[in-house]
This record gives structure tokens, sequence and C-alpha cells, in this order.
């Protein structure tokens, strides 16, 4: 069975047909979107049929890299409804020239949860020691009758379009409250605004600065759930830590968020999709990076790690 990654965000995350989906492909204006006959972030597929398999795995992590990967998939059962319970594990192998596959890794998949839904997404840390073809077996014992399995393959790059890990963070001059007269609903689509715009980027990543947690999100056109719980559980960080690292959240779409214009940092993070969260270290150093929804319980140990 294929299921378009479109398609699968719809159906692991919820959504309405004329919302915008997030997590999805990079943004793009309105001109340049495709018949509605295509699946476009402003239209996105219905769920799609079932077709009666056991268990169908996709990839939800809309690049991979060489290197050091949070490796992140949904689970559908015969039905296309997603699975959120049970043990998963994933087997993860080089597909080699000659035809054969050569296993490397394997490891235990966690789920992680939409907004504490039971909608959400399985993930692992996987090192991809090569570039190219790669595949993967996952394995789902659900306790209830023998473990069902399904393979997928994916293509793994030479570097992530985004800053990677142990790169360093962009300096960019993002929008603050000064820019605006305090008026922050012009860079904050949340309702209410967060406060999380008092200072930009760069000014973050100066030197004898805090480290830093950095949200790209766009609430109010993430209609399927995804923007907005992950603004919430940035937002419970910044209440505990605040006196401990900078918080900082850029929208996605410039004002009035139609989702015509890109935010200027949004194009010089290079972001491929939405929402991502990024921990970097008071030497502007990323550390960890986080593409989609990453709970609070994902979140906080990542930057409990460069508070010390």
């Amino acid at each position: 069975m294929v299921v378009s990654r479109r398609q699968l965000v719809l159906t692991l995350f919820g959504g309405v047909v004329g919302s915008l989906l997030a997590a999805c492909q990079a943004p793009a204006p309105a001109s340049q979107q495709a018949p509605a006959t295509a699946p476009t972030a402003a239209n996105p597929l219905v769920k799609p049929r079932a077709t009666g398999a056991d268990l169908t795995a996709v990839q939800a992590s809309t690049e991979l890299a060489q290197g050091r990967n949070r490796f992140a998939l949904g689970l559908l059962d015969a039905r296309n409804q997603p699975i959120s319970t049970g043990n998963v594990n994933v087997e993860f192998f080089k597909l080699l020239a000659n035809g054969q596959a050569e296993k490397r890794a394997d490891a235990a998949a966690v789920f992680r949860s939409v907004g504490g839904a039971s909608k959400g997404i399985w993930v692992t840390p996987v090192t991809f020691a090569d570039t190219g073809q790669w595949g993967a077996q996952v394995t789902l014992d659900a306790g209830d009758g023998a473990p069902k399995a399904a393979r997928m393959n994916f293509q793994v790059g030479s570097r992530f379009s985004t800053p990677g890990y142990d790169e360093p963070a962009v300096r960019s001059v993002s929008p603050t409250d000064r820019d605006v007269n305090g008026d922050t609903s012009h860079i904050c689509s949340n309702t209410p605004p967060c406060t999380m715009h008092t200072m930009t980027i760069a000014d973050a990543l100066a030197p004898g600065q805090k480290p830093l947690m950095l949200l790209f999100a766009t609430p109010a056109l993430c209609t399927s759930a995804t923007c907005a719980p992950e603004l919430e559980a940035v937002q419970q960080l910044h209440a505990a830590y605040s006196e401990k690292a900078n918080f900082i959240h850029v929208e996605i779409y410039q004002y009035p968020f139609d989702g015509l214009r890109t935010a200027k940092t949004v194009d010089e993070w290079h972001l491929p999709s939405d929402p991502w969260t990024f921990v970097v270290d008071k030497m502007g150093t990323v550390r960890d990076r986080f593409e989609g929804s990453a709970p609070v319980e994902e979140l906080e140990p990542s930057l409990k790690s460069v508070l010390s």
C-alpha cells in the first residue's frame, strides 16, 4: 500500500478538507499551489481507502540525512486508523547495489501524541552511516496475537536543508514586539499572542546569552492540530525555564497570516515543513531538532542537556 505523506498527516493528526495541514510539505504561495485535484496544503486529500493490510508503515520525516536523525513514522491498521499503542521495533537496512539488504541498526520506537490525543507519530533515534537508499522493517507487538510487520524504503541525503545537529544556528534578525510597537498580533497568530517575541534570534545567539529553544509554527493556519499543541508545549517550558534559557516563536507566514508570503526568517532557515523546534546551546550550535509534534516529555530532556 502506498500512502502519501499528506495523506498520512491527515490520517494521523486529523483535519478537515480545506484546512491547512501541519507538518506538510514546505508552505508555498497560493499562486504556486497546484489545482484542487492534486494534494495541496489548502486542499489536503481525504483519508485514503483501507486496503486490508494488517500494518502499514509510512515515513513521517520530511528529510533524512547522513549522521544522527530523529526518525518519525506513522502506523496504520487495516482500516487506515492510526495505531498508538503496543511495542514497536524498527530494524534499519542499507539497500546495496547488488539488490541485497544489510542490517545496520535496530531500535524501539516511542509514540509521541499530539496535544495529549491518541493520534500522533512513532519516533526513534537512528544514525545513518551512509547516504542513498535505505529500508526499514517495523514490527508491532500489540499483545493481542502474533506480531505484525511492515516494510518501507526511504532516501538518506548527504545533509539536511535546515541546520543540522552540531551545526551553527542561523543568526536571523527575526521580528520582535519592538518592530510592531508592541502589537504582537502582527507577528504571532496565536490567540492570544504568545510572549516569546521579545528578542531576535541573532540577539539570542550573541556571546554571553543563555541557551535557546526556537519554535517555528503558525497556530492560526495549522487547523490540523499540530502547530498549536507544539506552541503550548514550548510555552510550558518557557514558564518553567525562562530564567535559564531564551525562548523564541517565529511565525511561518508574514502578517496578515494569509498563507501567501512566508516569513524571511523561515526562508533563511530553509524549512521544508512546519512546525519545527530547535534546541541551541549558548555557543550558538544546534544540539537538537524536532520536526512536527514533539511533546514536553521529549523536549524537556533536550533542553536540560544544554543548561548544564
